[in-house]
């Protein structure tokens, strides 16, 4: 019997800027809204956003020294890098390695990484072949 991966959740200290960031910038689809949460999907795993209401969140760990950090496949990667510079969230990283720092005058060529407004680490890029046991088609 294989697992399959169907369901990550977030806890947001700003919920409508990171639905900013995963639905408007990324482009990953609402599939339901209730009260101070979000259901974002790409038609194969749910993406749940909440709102954070409890105490003071401790700082996130961002940036290279990233303790989590999420993959996400767009259709055109120079669109998306341009979305995001759009919504105001800097792009860090060309590349997945995080060696080559980003130049917003040269388009990325493979990847980039960019952080949510919580400091979590994306890997953005268009190509199948980024993370291994993943089919994506091609």
């Amino acid at each position: 019997m294989s697992s399959i991966l169907v369901h990550v959740g977030v806890r947001a200290s700003d919920l409508q800027r990171t639905l900013c960031f995963w639905r408007d910038a990324l482009g990953l689809q609402v599939a339901s809204e209730h009260g101070q949460c979000c259901d974002l999907t790409d038609g194969y795993h749910n993406f749940r956003v909440f709102q954070h209401e409890g105490p003071a969140r401790p700082p996130h760990v961002g940036g290279m020294l990233d303790y989590l950090h999420i993959g996400v496949r767009v259709p055109n990667l120079q669109e998306a890098a341009r979305r995001c510079e759009q919504f105001g969230f800097q792009i860090i990283w060309e590349g997945l390695d995080g060696k080559t720092p980003y130049d917003s005058e040269t388009p990325p060529s493979i990847a980039f990484k960019v952080e949510d407004p919580d400091g979590i680490v994306v890997d953005v890029t268009e190509r199948n072949d980024q993370w291994p046991g993943v089919d994506l088609g091609g």
